[in-house]
């Protein structure tokens, strides 16, 4: 179980060494493949492990505009839950959208701090005015993304108020 503080160490230490917010990029220098497959029609994506071999698969029928967020949310699952997925291989298919499954929420959590910079939310919703929708469309994430997002801000002690609309299964809407 990864706490707020550790998924931001987590994500700060890789944007550092990698210099990059690109979950492709960062993906590809962990050695971790990113492959795009049809997938069946629940399935957006998913993280997979074998032989020592890291696998991040993405639906060829999901909009590609979505696939930095659902590669980033998988990098989550292998770099936050890399033991538990060791021993499974992949993420059973029963768990894939349970809202009340922690680690969907942390990987979530991860995806939001990975793609998307404290500054600019913050300057496009205060500096700028915009609604957190309208953040969303300049941002190009979903709004409950950018939702995951704002927890993290509060967490971080930014004075800001998190809707908490989106659940840790948002992603089977998207």
């Amino acid at each position: 179980m990864a706490t707020l503080d550790f998924i931001i160490r987590k994500v700060d230490f890789l944007v550092r060494r990698h210099g990059t917010r690109d979950p492709f990029v960062i993906c590809e220098r962990l050695q971790i493949n990113v492959r795009c497959k049809p997938l069946c029609s629940q399935l957006k994506a998913f993280f997979f492990y074998q032989s020592r071999m890291k696998t991040i698969f993405l639906d060829t029928g999901t909009d590609e505009q979505l696939h930095p967020m659902l590669c980033a949310h998988e990098l989550g699952h292998a770099i936050l839950h890399n033991q538990i997925l060791i021993n499974m291989r992949c993420i059973p298919e029963k768990t894939l959208f349970n809202s009340t499954d922690r680690t969907e929420n942390e990987a979530n959590l991860f995806a939001a701090e990975l793609l998307i910079p404290d500054r600019e939310l913050l300057d496009l919703l205060t500096s700028f005015g915009q609604t957190l929708y309208e953040a969303a469309g300049s941002l190009c994430q979903p709004v409950e993304l950018l939702d995951f997002k704002l927890r993290m801000l509060q967490h971080k002690g930014y004075d800001i108020q998190a809707p908490f609309l989106a659940q840790a299964d948002f992603l089977k809407r998207v």
